[in-house]
């Protein structure tokens, strides 16, 4: 395999699951899901510059941009209201093969019914090495408003899981 082929294989095969988890967080369907993954990965091919020491950071960033220059091109209104996932009768079908663990499928329920900025942080605070300041700046929010979200989360979660007798 050559230098460039090996490069690009490394980089589906290390961010592929990663960054499909928040491409389903933002599109709420699977085939919408990795359609994103794969343009933002052929963007990322083609346009990335090796002069950024963070991949990661750029391709979520490139995702994120990607996804809303597609609602504004369908000219839609995103707002947290705005998806219903009650229709999906088991929201894990997209990511069965992800998430082994009957704990992580819990949890992962709960962070999808978060409204979209706390589902967002909270998704790429458990699948990504991006620290809190790159998910900040990625988000567009201040850095103490992603520490707050995430303790507040995780604090519910734990009272949740005590209720259900998970803990």
């Amino acid at each position: 395999m050559s230098n460039s082929k090996a490069w690009m294989y490394d980089i589906y095969i290390t961010y592929r699951k990663t960054l499909f988890l928040y491409a389903f967080s933002l599109t709420k369907s699977k085939a919408d899901a990795e359609d994103l993954v794969s343009e933002t990965l052929t963007k990322t091919l083609v346009k990335y510059d090796f002069k950024n020491p963070n991949i990661e950071a750029w391709m979520f960033r490139v995702m994120k941009n990607c996804f809303l220059d597609k609602a504004k091109k369908n000219k839609r209104i995103l707002d947290e209201g705005q998806y219903n996932l009650d229709w999906i009768e088991d929201p894990y079908d997209a990511t069965e093969n992800y998430i082994e663990n009957e704990n992580k499928r819990w949890m992962y329920s709960k962070i999808y019914k978060l409204p979209q900025r706390d589902r967002n942080i909270m998704l790429l605070s458990f699948t990504s090495n991006l620290d809190d300041e790159q998910i900040a700046e990625l988000l567009g929010v201040k850095l103490n408003t992603i520490r707050t979200i995430r303790f507040r989360v995780k604090e519910k979660l734990i009272a949740e899981a005590k209720k259900e007798r998970l803990l």
